[in-house]
């Protein structure tokens, strides 16, 4: 338990790892969003355009943090220097759960990315996109029902408060879209926008929540 004695130094040990988890975030990101964005100007990957180019964009988002977390689960006493836990025995406690939901996180990002990056502009053929979308999306699904069975009480009522509030974001920003187009005021999203739109608003909700809850605070 924390004291009046050690609260100044257990404020600022948090403080200066939400400092480098947040630079380190930052940094990762930058790297891994201008490197993609001097591929695809290199032409490397076709003419890819906007909407292709917000898909691969956002699935990197989630492959960035299921790597990430997956790295920390692998390597729990690194892993608790930047994740929000109490220590390396919490990351340890948590392996399993934390596992799967870090590689079905990715399965999802990977799915989405597939399809930025499908036929006929990108250089994934249609057929590999497609199945490797089907077999993504399976591996997702599954693992985050064995991810949701290990959680407790906690992170299940954040799960569905997630996705309860991803559904109001979709229908918000989507919904909102897709007036303004019936009014002509603007120009209608392509199937790949929509399915950006899921992506990053069920990533936006999931941060909502938890800064909701408090649980954005560094331990």
């Amino acid at each position: 338990m924390t004291t009046e004695a050690n609260a100044p130094d257990e404020r600022k040990k948090r403080l200066k790892k939400t400092v480098f988890a947040t630079g380190l975030g930052g940094v990762a990101g930058f790297v891994v969003a201008f490197t993609f964005m001097q591929v695809v100007d290199a032409g490397s990957l076709g003419e890819l355009g906007t909407s292709r180019e917000i898909a691969a964009l956002v699935s990197l988002v989630y492959l960035l943090t299921a790597g990430a977390v997956g790295f920390g689960v692998m390597a729990p006493n690194k892993g608790a220097a930047f994740l929000n836990v109490e220590d390396a025995e919490e990351l340890e406690e948590q392996k399993s759960m934390l596992g799967l939901a870090s590689v079905a996180f990715g399965a999802s990002g990977l799915a989405l990315f597939l399809l930025a990056l499908s036929a006929p502009v990108g250089p994934v053929p249609v057929e590999v996109a497609g199945i490797g979308f089907a077999l993504c999306m399976a591996l997702a699904t599954w693992l985050s029902f064995k991810s949701y069975r290990q959680q407790d009480e906690l992170m299940k009522s954040i799960g569905q408060e997630a996705a309860a509030t991803g559904y109001y974001l979709v229908l918000l920003f989507g919904g909102g879209w897709a007036v303004l187009t019936h009014f002509g005021l603007a120009p209608a999203a392509s199937a790949l926008d929509w399915l950006s739109l899921f992506w990053a608003m069920m990533l936006l909700a999931s941060f909502i929540v938890t800064a909701r809850k408090g649980m954005m605070t560094m331990r």
